[in-house]
């Protein structure tokens, strides 16, 4: 019998790692798991990060109670209001901890205030010194950046970065957008595009008051455009994660309850926003026109033609915010020869798992399982 080297005991413990790992989240993030149960041996942290442009914010560090950590995740939320408190988030975050990882998850200014706004990108270079400091100290390899949705723009924006470029080990961008305006025009009117054809997919009419919110600075409001920010802000806390809502019939007694305090004329503008009344696709049409350069900072093209870590690119084909269209759109904005590896799937929605034909199912998990072996390498720099 012929005597194992060191490097080849290594070699197998290190593959039996990921393994294990890999099989872990599968565990947690499958479809047959309950979504409502989380791993324990998880603690979370309140830590405060310094801006470099002056203030602080907060970030949640995870890591498990017991046993080493192995890599390091910097977690970018999406446009929400809870930003890591969000129960999915949190549960998320504590998933990859007990599967031996430090998470950093901040919370992001703008985006718990439901805006798109250059400041994300601050925010999450603040974390992302954290994590690199950290991981340092622990002797870690370098932190990869996991965004969620709208998270995209200021993740591939740090990773891009002079100051982050060398620093990020690895990218996973999950549900993310390569065009900020396609993905506006898809939240108000169901229809994606993918070169020049026009398809249809499902979609969650409870997130165009979103939309409305960062418009309104470019659409003609009759009165305080800031009063009907704030109406549309209350829409989506009191519609959002409430599935049932997505029927108009039901949205309406709580649009109606939150235009009683709002001035008359504003009543009609703000139900367009809310998708109750019909006109919102030309209302977009119009504030983009008037937009003009407002919204370049969310144009992720040469920024991902600098990039240096390589790239996960993650999207669920039922997704109903972000159409599964905008991850293709991202991989071929990479530079031709750069590492990347896409993961499309039809288990994983916007907001979690999705029923599966059967029929399918056996080459729907094939797929989930290479896209958690990836998200297992982008933390220990193995894309």
């Amino acid at each position: 019998m012929t005597a194992r080297t060191p490097v080849a005991i290594i070699r197998l413990d290190v593959a039996h790692q990921r393994h294990r790992k890999a099989a872990h989240l599968a565990r947690w993030l499958g479809p047959w798991a309950d979504a409502e149960a989380t791993p324990e041996g998880v603690t979370r942290t309140t830590e405060s990060l310094e801006l470099a442009g002056g203030g602080s914010i907060r970030c949640y560090r995870y890591e498990p109670a017991r046993g080493g950590v192995s890599g390091t995740y910097v977690v970018a939320h999406g446009l929400h209001f809870a930003g890591p408190d969000d129960p999915r988030l949190d549960r998320f975050c504590r998933i990859l901890a007990s599967a031996g990882m430090l998470v950093i998850a901040p919370f992001i200014r703008a985006y718990t205030e439901l805006r798109m706004a250059p400041s994300a990108a601050e925010d999450v270079g603040a974390a992302v010194d954290h994590a690199v400091k950290l991981s340092a100290q622990l002797g870690l390899p370098r932190p990869a950046l996991f965004s969620i949705s709208f998270g995209s723009t200021p993740v591939i924006e740090v990773a891009a970065s002079e100051r982050h470029r060398d620093a990020v080990g690895a990218l996973v961008l999950f549900g993310g957008f390569f065009d900020f305006f396609a993905t506006l025009r898809f939240t108000l009117t169901a229809r994606a595009f993918d070169d020049l054809a026009s398809v249809v997919l499902p979609h969650d009419p409870v997130n165009a008051p979103a939309v409305f919110l960062n418009l309104a600075p470019h659409l003609e409001v009759p009165g305080d455009p800031e009063t009907l920010v704030e109406a549309w802000r209350a829409m989506v806390h009191r519609s959002w994660s409430r599935p049932e809502l997505r029927t108009a019939a039901r949205r309406w007694p709580i649009a109606e309850a939150i235009a009683a305090e709002l001035p008359e004329a504003q009543h009609e503008l703000f139900f367009v926003g809310c998708d109750l009344l019909p006109g919102g696709a030309a209302h977009l049409e119009a504030g983009l026109a008037r937009a003009g350069d407002a919204f370049d900072f969310t144009r992720p093209a040469d920024k991902l033609a600098r990039l240096a870590a390589p790239a996960v690119i993650c999207h669920g084909r039922d997704d109903d915010v972000i159409p599964f269209t905008e991850a293709q759109k991202l991989r071929e904005a990479l530079a031709g020869d750069h590492p990347h590896r896409l993961h499309l799937t039809g288990l994983y929605g916007h907001t979690g798992t999705t029923l599966v034909d059967p029929s399918a199912l056996t080459a729907e998990v094939s797929a989930m399982l290479e896209m958690l072996y990836s998200v297992v390498d982008a933390p220990h720099e193995a894309l």
